[in-house]
């Protein structure tokens, strides 16, 4: 064989090995940073697809237990495909889960799947590390260090929900403005070193202040950098004051008909009947039965609710300054037995069998048996804030609602802040009851909250944590 003969070969071989390759990885799912999921979070999903046609991702994750049996979270994400490649990001919420498989479905045949292992369901929160030497940090903390690339870094604030810091000391390029006000939106602990100070954007975003300047429930941590125990007492813990206050509301159930009414009407029921066949014979209780038919429907009609399935939303505020870390509560309450579905992308508070929609139109479905209630809890997201303290400490709408039953955390109390006036006078806050007092009991001194209807909004106080 001559050396031209040998050439083509080597091509043929070369192509086959490379459509191959490329065969075998029609798609590329990435749940978490780097492939590093947090349990019980919401977690960046990464989906690479290449020459598939638009199909949907579904995840399955099992969070039954031997008594329990198998209690399945279906997550279904739409993915466009097409020719080349296409990359979809979103993010999902992933429970503690005893078993994780996922496929994608294009063209009415399943062309990738994968599980995640057992191990991998991980509730310990990410330190992620933007920086050429990611090793420094992962020695210098005792946890789940994570090298990401700076142009990875998403801009969504439900991205972080499972990140306790952020890295960045400007060797490994720097990440977009969005991000870094994402994370630290979500309550990450941004880390800055002295380098990354020098970036003008960086200058401009951080401005000049103390070693902690906090923003929303996170911060940017300056200077010398910080220990494991630095950043825990840093770290708001918002999933204690998100448990705080779905505990705070709920769907107050229809009440129904004690016992005894139904005996005494039943008795009078009775005793008429024989009045009416006593007194008007056979037409006297037609008549009476057809008025007493008409009463019963009327009376069975009016306490009735006007849905199977009461829903009570609200939402949840945390910040410093002007923006604030949000996220909603829905309480639902199913009469009969069934499917209970909400038009949003949330979560279940608990462990609860259910499927959750990314798509268009997105949506949560959660199966219930009857007279059993449930909260689902929205992805958080940053928003502005609409209280906030002022130079004096004392609390200031910086939205355009009017807010009452405000109070200071250790302080006094107002009836309502409005934008743009001042402050009434003040009066000695009045002793909480139940929820709403351990809800306040988490909050630093000197934060401020007050109400907006059902929603519930906090200005922590800007103040070195640790």
């Amino acid at each position: 064989m001559n050396g031209r003969a040998w050439l083509v070969v080597v091509l043929v071989a070369s192509l086959h090995v490379v459509h191959g390759q490329n065969a075998g990885r029609l798609a590329e799912v990435e749940v978490g940073f780097r492939g590093a999921p947090v349990a019980d979070a919401w977690n960046p999903l990464r989906v690479t697809v290449r020459d598939v046609g638009s199909g949907r991702l579904t995840l399955v994750a099992d969070q039954g237990n031997l008594r329990d049996g198998e209690i399945p979270w279906t997550m279904v994400v739409p993915v466009s495909g097409g020719a080349g490649v296409r990359v979809l990001e979103v993010d999902v919420f992933l429970p503690a889960w005893r078993s994780l498989v996922w496929s994608l479905e294009a063209g009415g045949s399943i062309v990738a799947s994968g599980a995640l292992p057992r191990e991998a369901a991980d509730r310990r929160r990410l330190d992620l590390v933007v920086s050429a030497g990611p090793g420094v940090v992962a020695e210098r903390l005792a946890g789940r260090v994570v090298d990401v690339p700076a142009a990875l870094l998403p801009a969504r604030a439900a991205a972080y929900d499972g990140v306790r810091s952020l890295w960045i000391d400007g060797s490994g390029g720097m990440p977009a403005t969005a991000a870094i006000t994402a994370a630290a939106a979500a309550g990450a602990v941004v880390v800055l070193s002295d380098e990354a100070l020098r970036d003008p954007v960086v200058v401009e975003l951080v401005g000049e202040g103390a070693a902690w300047v906090p923003i929303a429930a996170g911060g940017w941590w300056l200077g010398a950098p910080p220990d494991g125990a630095q950043l825990e007492s840093a770290r708001v813990d918002l999933g204690a004051y998100l448990a705080a206050f779905a505990a705070a509301g709920g769907v107050v159930a229809p009440r129904t008909v004690s016992v005894a009414a139904v005996m005494v009407t039943a008795s009078a029921y009775v005793l008429l009947v024989m009045l009416a066949w006593r007194v008007g014979g056979a037409p006297g209780l037609l008549t009476w039965s057809v008025l007493v038919l008409g009463a019963s429907l009327l009376a069975w009609g009016a306490p009735r609710p006007s849905s199977p399935t009461l829903i009570e939303s609200r939402a949840l505020h945390v910040g410093v300054g002007d923006l604030a870390w949000r996220t909603e509560v829905h309480d639902l309450l199913t009469l009969p037995a069934g499917v209970v579905e909400v038009a949003r992308v949330a979560r279940p508070a608990t462990t609860t069998a259910g499927e959750q929609r990314l798509g268009t139109p997105p949506g949560t479905t959660l199966t219930l048996p009857r007279w059993r209630g449930a909260s689902l809890v929205e992805s958080p997201r940053a928003a502005p804030a609409l209280l906030a303290l002022g130079a004096d400490g004392q609390p200031v709408a910086v939205g355009g609602r009017v807010l009452s039953d405000v109070r200071v955390v250790g302080g006094p109390a107002w009836r309502e802040v409005a934008p743009g006036r001042e402050l009434g006078p003040a009066s000695e806050a009045a002793a909480l009851g139940g929820d709403a007092a351990a809800f306040e009991a988490l909050l630093p001194p000197g934060s401020a909250w007050a109400r907006d209807g059902a929603d519930w909004h906090v200005a922590l106080a800007p103040e070195v944590r640790w």
